[in-house]
Formats: structure tokens, C-alpha cells, sequence
């Protein structure tokens, strides 16, 4: 409804799923005016590409991946990075050069990747079907015949294993996992 123009759907959809996104997005920044900016910039879109966006499976779920996405290219937009920097200056209290920037960034990906070899088998080819190539849940679980249920506690765990086996390579993890990022 919401392609043929009808902004009664459109208020609806945005009325039942806003705060949900917004939970998501305010979880991911810890920023509420930053959650709502994102949140409504996602509403937006959703009317302006009304024609031209196909949702394949529940509009929450196309939701959540749009939200998500946003999430991403907005941490890496905000710059990530420079504020990893600035915690490892802050932590160490000497400047780093853009070599040492760089080093630190090969070693940091030479521990994630290292994490990511350690994990189990079927483990690690769900989490690198998803991170890498970018699928999504339903297509790893029928490409793997395995339950979305199964693929989504794969990535759970997955997630959780490289989270602690970075831990003790730097003290916040989340922040060595969103630098990383940045470089792939």
C-alpha cells in the first residue's frame, strides 16, 4: 500500500515500528538525539524509495537490516577510527605517527583474524558467509540446509568468541571490533 502512495500504511508501519528501531539504533550509539536523526533519516527514505524498495520478507526485518546498515556507515562516517586513536593516545599518552596507526591496524586485524580461525568449523563458515560475503541469515541457513534459528546462534556465538579473544588485546573490545571495520 504503502507503493501506491498511502500514507495511512506508511504512519501505521511507522507508528508500530519506530520505537524498536529506535531501541536499535540508540543501543548501537548510546546518543539519543544521534538514534532518533538516523531513525527518522531511515523513515524518510522508506517514503521517498517507496517505488523502488522490495521487501522480500517482514517489514520489521527489512527494517532492522536498514537500520543496522545505517548504523554502520554512520559509526564509520562519524570516524570510528580517529576516536580509536584518540584512546590509544589517551591511554598511552604519546602520539602515534600515521605509521604506527598503521601497524597498530595490521596487528589488530592479524588478532581478529586469528579469532576467527580459532572458532569451530561450522561456526566460522556461518559467521564468514555472513561477515564477508555478506549474506543474509536466510540464505546462509539454505545454503548451509541448516534452521535460521541455528545460523542466528552461530553469529551470537561467533560474535561473542571474537569479542572475549580480543579482550585481552585491548580493554574494550567493541572498539577494537569497530576499528576493524573500518578496514574491511
Amino acid at each position: 500500500m504503502i507503493k501506491n502512495n498511502n500514507t495511512e500504511a506508511f504512519v501505521i508501519i511507522y507508528n508500530k515500528y519506530w520505537e524498536k528501531i529506535y531501541t536499535i539504533s540508540y543501543w548501537h550509539l548510546y546518543d539519543q538525539e544521534e538514534a532518533k536523526d538516523i531513525v527518522q533519516e531511515l523513515f524518510v527514505d522508506l517514503w521517498d524509495k517507496r517505488g523502488q524498495i522490495e521487501i522480500s520478507e517482514t517489514v520489521e526485518g527489512y527494517l532492522k537490516v536498514a537500520i543496522k546498515n545505517r548504523l554502520f556507515n554512520h559509526m564509520r562516517a562519524k570516524g570510528v577510527r580517529k576516536r580509536y586513536v584518540q584512546h590509544v593516545q589517551q591511554t598511552t599518552g604519546e602520539a602515534r605517527s600515521s605509521t604506527e596507526e598503521s601497524s597498530n591496524a595490521s596487528e589488530l586485524t592479524r588478532f581478529y583474524h586469528d579469532e576467527i580461525k580459532k572458532l569451530p568449523d561450522k561456526m566460522r563458515e556461518v559467521y564468514l558467509l555472513n561477515k564477508e560475503k555478506g549474506l543474509r541469515i536466510e540464505e546462509i541457513a539454505n545454503h548451509l540446509s541448516l534452521s535460521e534459528q541455528t545460523v542466528k546462534n552461530q553469529l551470537t556465538n561467533a560474535l561473542k568468541r571474537i569479542r572475549n579473544g580480543l579482550e585481552h588485546y585491548r580493554t574494550t573490545g567493541l572498539i577494537i571490533l569497530m576499528t576493524i571495520a573500518v578496514y574491511f
